[in-house]
C-alpha cells in the first residue's frame, strides 16, 4: 500500500538533531521509501483558483496557517502501522508533524501514466497541491476531462505525474513530543481545504500556473503552486 507523508511545520515542535539524510538512507534502502523532496517556503507559493470564466492567482498560500507543508515522502508499506513507524522515525515529528494519507489509484485510461522517475530526482519543478474549497460553486470534474487535461500536460511536458489521496477522513497524524509518540486522526492541520491530490508540473512560473489553470480540479476547490527545493548549497 503507497502512503504519501506530508511533512509539515509546526510552531509546537521541538527541537531536535536527528539528521534527516540518515531517514532517507534507512528507509530508501530498506525499498520502503520510494521518493520525497523538500519544498520552497510557503511564501514563495502561488495560489490558482477558477471560478466561472475568471482565472484568479494570488501570490502565498491557500490560507494563513501557522503548519503548513514543507516536504513529502511517497512509500510502500505493508499497511498503517508500518507507514506510522516510518513517520515516527522522520526526525520532523519531533520538530513539526507528519500528516499520513493513504493514495488511492486512479485510472484515467491509456496514455496518462506518471512520467518515470527515480528517487530524490524530480523532473518536475513544482508540486501542485490540490485542495478541496467549500466557499465555491458545486462542480465535480468529469474523469475524461481530467483525462484530457493530463494528456495535454504529458504532451506539453506540463504534466510529470501525479497521486489521488484518500479523503481526509482517513488522514492520520503521527508527532513526537517529550519522548511521547502522539498518534491521532486527521491531517496536519484543522481547515476545511483538505488536500485531495497532489502533480508534478515542470516549466516556468507562468507555465505552470497557466497549465494549472486549466486543471478541472481548480473550478471547484484550491491549486497551490510550490516549488521544489533542490539547491542545498
Amino acid at each position: 500500500m503507497r502512503y504519501m507523508l506530508f511533512v509539515a511545520t509546526d510552531p509546537a515542535g521541538e527541537a531536535t538533531d536527528e539528521n534527516p539524510g540518515a531517514w532517507v538512507e534507512r528507509w530508501s534502502e530498506s525499498g520502503v521509501r520510494i521518493e520525497g523532496m523538500p519544498l520552497k517556503p510557503v511564501t514563495e507559493a502561488r495560489t490558482v483558483r477558477v471560478r466561472g470564466d475568471r482565472v484568479l492567482v494570488t501570490d502565498g498560500p491557500f490560507a494563513e496557517t501557522t503548519e503548513w507543508i514543507a516536504g513529502y515522502d511517497l512509500v510502500e508499506a505493508a499497511d498503517l502501522d508500518e507507514a506510522i513507524e516510518v513517520a515516527a522515525s522522520h526526525p520532523m515529528a519531533t520538530g513539526g508533524r507528519i500528516e499520513i494519507r493513504p493514495v488511492e489509484a486512479l485510472d484515467l485510461g491509456r496514455g496518462t501514466d506518471n512520467v518515470p522517475h527515480e528517487g530524490d530526482a524530480p523532473a518536475a519543478r513544482f508540486l501542485g497541491i490540490l485542495r478541496t474549497d467549500p466557499s465555491a460553486p458545486s462542480y465535480t470534474p468529469d474523469p475524461a476531462s481530467v483525462a484530457e487535461w493530463v494528456r495535454e500536460g504529458l504532451a506539453s511536458g506540463r504534466y510529470l505525474g501525479g497521486e489521488h489521496l484518500s479523503p481526509v477522513q482517513d488522514a492520520t497524524l503521527v508527532r513526537r513530543r517529550g519522548g511521547e509518540l502522539l498518534i491521532t486522526d486527521g491531517a496536519y492541520t484543522d481547515v476545511p481545504e483538505w488536500v485531495t491530490g497532489v502533480v508534478f508540473i515542470d516549466g516556468e512560473w507562468e507555465e505552470a500556473i497557466d497549465y494549472l489553470s486549466r486543471c478541472p480540479m481548480a473550478r471547484s476547490g484550491i491549486a497551490e503552486l510550490r516549488e521544489f527545493w533542490t539547491d542545498f548549497s
